[in-house]
């Protein structure tokens, strides 16, 4: 799913927080391939249904964090 992109300047956020965000989106992504790997093992429907869920959560969760950070630009001090 993608925003429409809007007439403004980017936010700026600085090293650390820029850091920070990307190492969350690869947790994320990581966990999602972990809960998915992990939902082929399941043999009830339901379980591995919340299991894919959860995991679809988390890559919609690190695409939104991807997004912020191409709209961001580094502050320079």
């Amino acid at each position: 799913m993608t925003t429409p992109k809007l007439d403004r300047e980017p936010y700026e956020i600085s090293v650390r927080v820029y850091l920070a965000l990307w190492a969350k989106v690869l947790s994320l992504e990581a966990d999602a391939q972990t809960d998915e790997l992990f939902a082929a093992s399941l043999e009830d429907p339901g379980h591995r249904r919340r299991q894919n869920l959860l995991a679809q959560v988390q890559r919609d969760d690190a695409g939104r964090f991807r997004n912020f950070l191409a709209d961001a630009r580094i502050r320079v001090r």
